[in-house]
């Protein structure tokens, strides 16, 4: 009985951390694509938005993967953030049951409002 409610504590514990995880992300990605909405496209800005973000969430901005696409976006075109990361469970309850981590995707949308001079 005390061993159940041990790994009932543990995995919920688990649990929330995963979810604080996904939060972190969904809230960087919501910036990323805000600032690429902006600055039109992928740009060294929007990377330290979202690494900034990420670095204030707890997560390592270099464990996590970003793509934006399109790159360079015309505009009113759409543009999207995505962000990928595993998440490792800190228990060795969950690590046992899932060594790899759990894979986390997030992807946010948007369209370029950036208008760029010809020949740019």
């Amino acid at each position: 009985m005390v061993g159940l409610l041990a790994t009932l504590i543990f995995g919920l514990f688990d649990l929330t951390v995963i979810l604080n995880r996904q939060i972190v992300l969904v809230q960087a990605a919501r910036e990323g694509v805000r600032r690429a909405i902006v600055e039109g496209g992928d740009t060294p800005e929007v990377r330290q938005v979202i690494a900034r973000q990420l670095e204030a969430g707890g997560i390592d901005p270099q464990a996590v993967t970003v793509a934006i696409e399109p790159r360079r976006p015309a505009y009113g075109s759409p543009l999207s953030v995505e962000l990928r990361f595993t998440a490792r469970p800190v228990t060795p309850v969950l690590s046992r049951l899932v060594p790899g981590g759990i894979p986390l995707r997030i992807r946010m949308d948007g369209r370029n409002e950036r208008i760029r001079p010809p020949g740019t």
